[in-house]
């Protein structure tokens, strides 16, 4: 007798995710815009013409599919000089940072170069892998490469095109110090391009890694552009590491999803992608003009920063500002907001706000600005 669902056991109900009153998340899309529609097209399309070695066990780089579809889309969109050999497909950054983290450990590393301020999360990956963190300022012409002599790490991981959290855009001169510094002492830049479609006010900045193809991991994502649940990141390689990568990727997961990757391959050939993300940049720039207008309503002369890319700008607040308690006050009445100084790795942390627009819609911006001017100090 094969049980009916009335006498299946009861799925355990999971804890509810927090709803916010007034949403200010700065490292989120609008995942309401994911392209449903083209998305499935792209998967007739791929199932259609999929063999039968495409489901099954395949090179650990990823399908190959997507990995031309992304030379490709990476040299005309990003400027980025890569072959589909030297790409590696992950589950997103976090892996593809485990990676590059456990590379260097194989081969003595003790530490990573970091910019601070920098995304918290991705200081927890770097310690896991048993290496520790140098950091290394930044102002308003990104990374301060007069810094650098200082740094003992092999690798840096930098943001070169809209740093995170600051906005800034790494100044010319710099990007070649950078890469002057690693070729002299044979190190590694690792490229967090998080975000680069997404720029409002100029032209595209390129990829530091068309400067330097042996020298320069780049590392995207689809989470900003599609949605954080695709989970499909990839990582342009230096030629003498894709095998050690593709080796841990393997003892890792035996692959990402093939048949996602597929999908978006098919997705980044037919252009789907390249509308999508046409369209949503379209959209964040409406949403992130509404939040500045707000902010110059609500506020005298607020210094805000880092607006000219990406899905977040930054609030200034003065430096006898407590940004955490202003934050923790903003969660205490709904409203979710990221303390600056939550992001420094030294004790010299500048004060302000994370302010992100990508979930927040045009409508809803003067009223999360209000409430968010009620938990200010005057």
């Amino acid at each position: 007798i094969v049980a009916g669902a009335a006498g299946r056991p009861a799925v355990a109900a999971e804890a509810a995710r927090r709803v916010w009153r007034h949403d200010f998340v700065a490292t989120a899309p609008d995942v309401e815009l994911f392209p449903r529609r083209a998305w499935l097209r792209a998967s007739e399309r791929a199932m259609r013409h999929a063999t039968n070695d495409a489901l099954d066990y395949g090179d650990h780089r990823g399908r190959i599919e997507l990995r031309t579809a992304l030379a490709e889309y990476l040299g005309r969109v990003r400027g980025l000089c890569v072959a589909p050999a030297h790409i590696v497909v992950t589950q997103g950054f976090t892996q593809a940072l485990d990676l590059v983290c456990r590379v260097l450990a194989a081969r003595g590393a003790t530490s990573m170069a970091f910019e601070t301020p920098s995304l918290a999360d991705e200081w927890a990956t770097v310690r896991a892998s048993g290496l520790r963190i140098e950091p290394v300022p930044v102002d308003a012409d990104g990374l301060r490469t007069d810094r650098l002599s200082a740094v003992t790490a092999p690798a840096i991981l930098v943001t070169p095109a809209h740093q995170f959290p600051t906005g800034a855009v790494m100044a010319p001169a710099r990007r070649t110090a950078l890469i002057g510094w690693a070729a002299a002492g044979d190190r590694l830049i690792v490229e967090d391009d998080y975000d680069a479609e997404f720029r409002y006010d100029r032209r595209a900045i390129g990829a530091l890694q068309g400067l330097d193809p042996g020298r320069v991991i780049h590392i995207g994502t689809a989470s900003k552009t599609l949605a954080p649940g695709v989970r499909l990141g990839w990582m342009s390689l230096p030629a003498f590491l894709v095998d050690e990568v593709r080796a841990l990727k393997a003892a890792s997961d035996s692959g990402s999803p093939a048949i996602d990757q597929l999908v978006l391959a098919e997705l980044v050939a037919s252009g789907d992608y390249d509308r999508h993300v046409a369209r949503s940049r379209h959209i964040y720039r409406r949403r992130r003009d509404a939040l500045i207008a707000a902010l110059r309503r609500t506020f005298r002369g607020p210094r805000i920063e880092g607006a000219a890319a990406g899905l977040h700008l930054v609030l200034r607040l003065p430096d006898d500002v407590d940004d955490r308690a202003v934050a923790t006050a903003a969660a205490e009445a709904g409203i979710r907001v990221r303390a600056l100084s939550d992001l420094s790795l030294t004790r010299a942390a500048d004060r302000g706000l994370l302010l992100g627009y990508g979930r927040m819609g045009e409508e809803k911006v003067h009223a999360a600005v209000r409430a968010l001017a009620s938990v200010l100090p005057a």
